[in-house]
């Protein structure tokens, strides 16, 4: 009687111990699979503030350009008819050019939806990627504002009855536009906007992206 109840024990524990170490792995199994998918978010989010970054670039670099644009007719105004024609044409394919910018925070939004945020384990990462994403739109709105700002302009100078009349191979016909009072007036406001550099602080962004590369390289280096 005693061997049996012994061997009943001894049979009760092995199960007990084989369901203990199922869990144990399964619970193993689905920490990985979770580590896997938090990298995998995260390097979706630095992908796309690393684009939102060079995306605020090019916007950037045009409306300097623009702007840079907007004083070479001012500089030359008395004798714009002497100037390179390439120049010429080049300078007016810019000003008042269709121009508007999206960031995207697709990423930002797959990671908020799932459970995945909280499987970061970091709250310092998780507070610079936050950060991140309202310096993006901050930056988008600064900029978008501005463009509309110069659209406005552009509306008061030139209405819809005489767009033909500025129109050359689809640029603007700057000798003609700037005879004009609102033509001139809205070329000399290009010209007095303040820096939209200072629109453009992507400090907060960068940021993120560094934590990001640090995290995921302080998880490569503890796999091993």
């Amino acid at each position: 009687m005693k061997e049996s109840t012994a061997s009943f024990i001894s049979n009760m524990l092995s199960v007990i111990l084989g369901i203990v170490i199922t869990f144990a792995v399964q619970g193993m199994i689905d920490r990985s699979r979770e580590k896997q998918d938090v990298r995998s978010a995260l390097q979706l989010v630095r992908t796309e503030l690393a684009s939102n970054i060079e995306d605020i670039s090019i916007m950037t670099d045009y409306l300097k350009q623009e702007r840079r644009s907007a004083t070479y007719f001012l500089s030359n105004l008395k004798n714009l008819k002497a100037c390179p024609a390439d120049s010429v044409s080049f300078h007016s394919g810019i000003i008042f050019a269709d121009a508007s910018i999206t960031l995207s925070d697709d990423a930002l939004q797959l990671l908020k939806m799932s459970s995945l945020f909280q499987g970061i384990g970091d709250i310092g990462l998780g507070m610079k990627i936050i950060r991140a994403y309202d310096n993006c739109a901050s930056i988008a709105a600064g900029l978008n504002r501005h463009v509309e700002n110069r659209n406005e302009n552009f509306e008061e100078s030139i209405d819809e009855g005489s767009v033909a009349q500025f129109a050359q191979g689809g640029n603007i016909n700057i000798t003609d536009y700037l005879k004009t009072p609102y033509g001139l007036y809205s070329i000399r406001w290009l010209t007095t906007q303040g820096d939209v550099g200072l629109l453009t602080d992507v400090s907060d962004i960068e940021a993120a992206v560094e934590a990001i590369d640090a995290y995921l390289q302080g998880r490569r280096r503890r796999a091993r």
